[in-house]
């Protein structure tokens, strides 16, 4: 009886000893399928992130960090940094003070003098005087009829037909002052056609009624005048031992035209043209002949041309800042470095070249700088991507003598800004007056600033410049 108790009781052993066994196998596969469920979430959660991270890179890109306009920018508030002083605004305690001096040469001159004394004498005057000034501008229409007429001699009947002034070949002709005013506003204020012809009938008390085809006429006129100038320009910019070139989309009758800029601090050249590379340089006829330096943005087609290169560091400062702030380090010690080194070519206030010591050390930060982000890439979890940070790293490897030419030539700035400075005008127009109705347009425009941007630099009036050419003087 015990042994078949005995019996009964280590068959009940073991069935729940088998029953624990078959249960600890499931546990073990459920964890084991867990495990893998696991590690398949942790790839696809570090995947995520890495995708998030790219996508909030390229939210986040504006114009400080990257190519992209201020105007993509949108509404931002600019917080200020500078701390409150406790003053008042305007002038401080002891400042002297500016006061607008007497203009020379008055249209008109007001005499102030009372004849007679209250005692019924004359009053006499000496030489001295106290002046002061009211100064405005007319704005008049000045119509003037010529009239021929036909008369005869009452003697001897000989007829006599008077003819009118050669220049009046219309009905109606229109003065130069007013054909330079118009293109002082199109040209210089951007304003559109249909505005300016509002404008002048305004400010004309509607006596002139201009149409737009007239006026664009007179563009049309002004631009055609211009070769000389252009001529002398292009000249001017084959003898410079720097230039700038940059380009910039416009819209030509809806569809996407460059307007490229070629210029150093005296001159500017503007062209239009459907192309952005090779075709519009050999068009504007200055860079394959050009053999000095040309400094530009990272735009490859430009490295055939048979010349030294700086590329812009505004440009590259941005990228960097925007690596900066994905957190890679060597992106902030080649910001100091660059930032130190333009310094240093500026100590003076005036662009110099740095001594051959000095730029060996900035060449070998550089090569360094480089080689540490390069074996950061190469151990971070990004390594098999092609990232904009490698790009960056490998951009600045390939081109640094052309990142780094400002440190042994005085004249090669750090920048583009030139270049910048002379296309700005052109996002301006495109925001007041809108696209060019067609290509002529767009060449007339580019003729026509290539001539003004010039005039300014080389420090001449505007108006007399225009008046001149439509003169032909």
């Amino acid at each position: 009886m015990i042994c078949l108790v005995v019996k009964a009781y280590s068959k009940d052993i073991l069935r729940h000893l088998q029953e624990l066994m078959l249960r600890v196998e499931i546990l073990e596969k459920e964890n084991t399928e867990k495990d893998v469920k696991i590690r398949e979430l942790e790839a696809e959660n570090k995947k995520l992130k890495l995708e998030i991270k790219h996508l909030r890179n390229i939210v986040d890109k504006d114009s400080s960090n990257s190519s992209k306009p201020p105007s993509s920018d949108g509404f931002k508030i600019i917080h200020n940094s500078r701390e409150k002083t406790g003053k008042k605004p305007s002038g401080q305690k002891g400042h002297k003070g500016c006061f607008r001096d007497l203009y020379n040469n008055p249209t008109e001159i007001i005499e102030h003098k009372q004849k007679y004394c209250d005692c019924g004498h004359e009053i006499q005057y000496g030489d001295k005087f106290s002046a002061k000034q009211f100064v405005d501008v007319e704005i008049k229409a000045n119509i003037a009829e010529h009239r021929s007429f036909k008369g005869k001699c009452p003697c001897c009947k000989k007829k006599y037909e008077n003819e009118l002034p050669s220049h009046l070949v219309n009905p109606v002709t229109y003065g130069n002052n007013l054909k330079t005013l118009i293109l002082m506003l199109y040209a210089e204020g951007y304003i559109a056609l249909n505005r300016i012809q509002s404008l002048i009938a305004e400010t004309t008390g509607s006596k002139i009624k201009l149409s737009q085809g007239t006026i664009a006429s007179w563009i049309a006129e002004f631009a055609g005048k211009t070769e000389k100038e252009i001529t002398q320009i292009k000249k001017e910019l084959l003898s410079s031992a720097v230039l700038h070139k940059d380009e910039t989309g416009v819209h030509v009758q809806n569809n996407l035209h460059w307007l490229h800029v070629l210029s150093n601090k005296n001159a500017t050249l503007y062209h239009a043209n459907l192309k952005r590379g090779l075709e519009a340089d050999e068009a504007m006829g200055i860079l394959p002949l050009h053999k000095k330096t040309l400094v530009r943005d990272h735009f490859k087609p430009l490295l055939n041309l048979s010349c030294e290169h700086q590329e812009c560091n505004a440009h590259i400062l941005r990228y960097l800042k925007a690596e900066d702030a994905k957190g890679h380090e060597w992106a902030k010690e080649m910001i100091k470095l660059l930032v130190l080194a333009h310094r240093e070519t500026l100590s003076d206030g005036v662009k110099k070249k740095l001594s051959r010591p000095r730029q060996k050390y900035y060449e070998q930060e550089y090569t360094q700088i480089l080689n540490a982000g390069i074996t950061a890439h190469k151990l971070s979890e990004e390594r098999h991507r092609r990232t904009e940070n490698i790009k960056l790293l490998e951009r600045m490897q390939e081109y640094k003598s052309a990142h780094l030419l400002f440190l042994s030539r005085a004249e090669v700035p750090f920048d583009n800004n030139q270049a910048e400075r002379d296309l700005r005008m052109i996002k301006t127009k495109t925001k007041v007056s809108g696209c060019f109705r067609g290509c002529s347009g767009a060449e007339n425009f580019a003729k026509t600033k290539s001539v003004l941007s010039t005039a300014r630099k080389q420090s001449k009036n505007l108006f007399e410049t225009t008046y001149s050419l439509f003169a032909g003087v």
